[in-house]
């Protein structure tokens, strides 16, 4: 078998293919033109028509709640009926609506939080060995210091913080 040696320095792309690439990136231009002309043409509507929409939505929620309202009524109930029922008890309430940007809240929780929101007073972090060790023999010096210790049980106690 003979091995074949390929000359990298030699460009082996014909005319053709070279075209065959132009005309693909052409036609990408083309077809992101074309796209953002449709997305100009859909976001124009939308603006255009945001009032109905608008309108549209918020009869939508007010239909809603008059058709939930009927059928509380036709039960003979009331709005604290319905919020005696035992699955409330002890909860609140939260209606929203657009994600949150308009808010309803009923009701009082009782009990603990179910999540504890209090902050540490400070960071915690790792200390040293070095450092813990001679935080303590600096503390054994202040108890010698004050006679709280004797020598012998400041010699033992540093043996032994010190290894």
């Amino acid at each position: 078998m003979m091995n074949k040696v390929h000359n990298l320095s030699q460009s082996h792309e014909t005319p053709f293919r070279g075209i065959l690439l132009a005309y693909f990136i052409l036609i990408l231009h083309v077809l992101l033109i074309l796209g953002l002309g449709a997305l100009m043409i859909f976001f124009r509507t939308v603006i255009n028509y945001l009032p109905w929409i608008l309108a549209g939505v918020g009869v939508a929620i007010i239909g809603s709640w008059a058709l939930w309202w009927y059928f509380i009524k036709k039960r003979g109930k009331k709005l604290t009926d319905a919020l005696k029922d035992p699955v409330f008890q002890g909860r609140t309430v939260e209606v929203t609506l657009f994600g949150g940007l308009a808010s309803l809240k009923l009701g009082q929780p009782q009990g603990p939080l179910a999540i504890d929101y209090s902050a540490p007073d400070a960071p915690r972090q790792l200390v040293d060995p070095a450092i813990a060790r001679a935080e303590e023999v600096s503390k054994l010096a202040q108890l010698l210091k004050e006679d709280l210790i004797t020598m012998d049980e400041y010699l033992k106690l540093k043996k032994q913080i010190m290894g």
